[in-house]
C-alpha cells in the first residue's frame, strides 16, 4: 500500500491545511494537548489528566460528534499530514442555520503559522456553502488577546460576555461570545 493510500482522506483542504475526521493515529497528538496546562487552560470544557485509553475511545466513537456535529482534525498538507489541531462545528442547526465552532492547536509552537486561520476559514467555508449555515459563534476566555484577534480580523464581533464563568489558572474568568454572519458567495 502506497504511503498516500495509508493517509486518511481528506474532507476539506486549501492545500496547506487538510480536514479530515480524527484517527487512531491522531491519538499522540490530542493526549498532548489535553495534557498541557498551556494549551488546555485556554480551551473551555477540557480538563487535564485524560489518559492514552480515554483519547482512543474518544476517537473511536467519532470525537464525540452527534446529528449534524462535525470534529476534524487539521494536518498539514506538505508535512507528513503532521496533525497541527481540531475543530469543530457544534449544535448545528439546520433550522435557524446556526452553528457553534471551537478550536485549537496541538502545540503552542504552531501559534501564529496561520493554521487556526485556515481551519476557521475552511469550515466556515463550508457550514455555509454545503450545510447552509448563515451565522456562526464561538466562545473564548476574554484573556486570549491572540484568540481575540484572529476571530476579530476574520470578521467576528462580540456579542456578549459571561462574567466570571472559566476556571482556569486559578481564577474565574470571563468568557465572550462572538458570532459572524457568513455571507452567501
Amino acid at each position: 500500500m502506497s504511503d498516500a493510500a495509508a493517509r486518511p482522506a481528506a474532507l476539506l483542504s486549501d492545500g496547506v491545511i487538510a480536514l479530515r475526521r480524527p484517527e487512531p493515529v491522531d491519538g499522540p497528538f490530542y493526549l498532548q494537548m489535553r495534557n498541557n496546562l498551556a494549551l488546555v487552560s485556554s480551551v473551555m470544557g477540557f480538563r487535564l489528566g485524560v489518559n492514552a485509553q480515554t483519547v482512543d475511545a474518544w476517537i473511536a466513537r467519532g470525537g464525540g460528534v452527534e446529528g449534524d456535529d462535525l470534529m476534524l482534525t487539521a494536518v498539514l498538507v506538505k508535512d507528513a499530514q503532521r496533525p497541527v489541531g481540531y475543530i469543530k462545528a457544534y449544535r448545528v442547526d439546520r433550522f435557524s442555520r446556526h452553528a457553534w465552532i471551537g478550536l485549537s492547536l496541538f502545540d503552542e509552537r504552531d501559534a501564529g503559522q496561520g493554521y487556526g486561520r485556515r481551519m476557521l476559514t475552511q469550515v466556515c467555508d463550508y457550514l455555509r456553502d454545503f450545510v447552509a449555515v448563515r451565522k456562526v459563534s464561538l466562545e473564548v476566555v476574554a484573556g486570549n488577546a491572540r484568540a481575540l484577534a484572529l476571530y476579530a480580523s476574520l470578521g467576528f464581533v462580540e456579542e456578549g460576555r459571561m462574567k466570571s464563568q472559566y476556571f482556569t489558572n486559578g481564577r474565574f474568568e470571563d468568557v465572550t461570545i462572538l458570532s459572524k454572519f457568513l455571507a452567501a458567495s
